[in-house]
């Protein structure tokens, strides 16, 4: 999905985003900003596998000859470890040629970080990748993570941010909810593991072609 060149992705022109994130035991300061060219390498040879004990599992039928799709959530007999099928495995990471890389910190180095990919002909940009790092999870920095995903979308005047995740990745389904997602499809093709893609989004404020109402064209991407 990410075109292979040597050049970093760009960034939105937005400011970086501060506040204390709620955490159990303490209450560190979480910092988002954009990533630079340096960051890029660890953050595609971050640990994106992920624990799950949930899945979303896929159901068709018939009505009145007209075909039924939903989704029902499944508790499974164990939890199982599963990473990403898209990611990784390369000592030479590709790079979108346009984007924006945002990386969150937890008390200095990449904790987590996310890559969305513009999409300007359908006026959407796509969040390709979201990941934290497995010592960071659980104190809402995906979440952190998926808002400034959406900020970034608002600021290049797209309609909405769009994201493709695996149907048992219920951490990442449960992240993208809790940050204003919700389900607009699936697609059975998505993966070459054979794996349901699910597909949500988030609608932004926007009219026309990618504009708010009384906004300026957007800036450089």
């Amino acid at each position: 999905m990410a075109a292979d060149n040597a050049r970093p992705p760009s960034q939105p022109d937005y400011a970086t985003l501060r506040r204390p994130a709620r955490t159990r035991d303490s209450a560190p300061r979480v910092t988002v900003r954009p990533g630079t060219a340096s960051d890029w390498a660890a953050c595609w040879a971050m640990d994106v596998s992920y624990e799950t004990d949930h899945v979303w599992q896929l159901q068709t039928g018939a009505h009145a000859e007209a075909p039924m799709v939903g989704f029902v959530q499944v508790r499974l007999p164990r939890t199982i470890t599963l990473r990403d099928p898209l990611w990784g495995g390369s000592a030479d990471p590709p790079q979108p040629e346009q984007g924006a890389l945002l990386v969150a910190e937890v008390g200095g180095g990449v904790d987590g970080f996310a890559l969305v990919v513009p999409d300007a002909p359908r006026a959407v940009d796509t969040l390709w990748m979201l990941a934290v790092q497995q010592h960071a999870r659980r104190r809402g920095l995906g979440v952190r993570l998926a808002q400034a995903a959406v900020e970034a979308a608002r600021a290049h005047g797209r309609r909405a941010l769009c994201v493709t995740v695996q149907a048992r990745n219920y951490p990442a389904i449960r992240t993208l909810q809790a940050a204003g997602f919700v389900l607009t499809g699936y697609d059975e093709q998505y993966y070459p593991s054979n794996d349901v893609g699910l597909r949500f989004a988030h609608r932004l404020a926007v009219n026309g072609a990618g504009r708010r109402p009384g906004n300026r064209s957007p800036g450089r991407r």
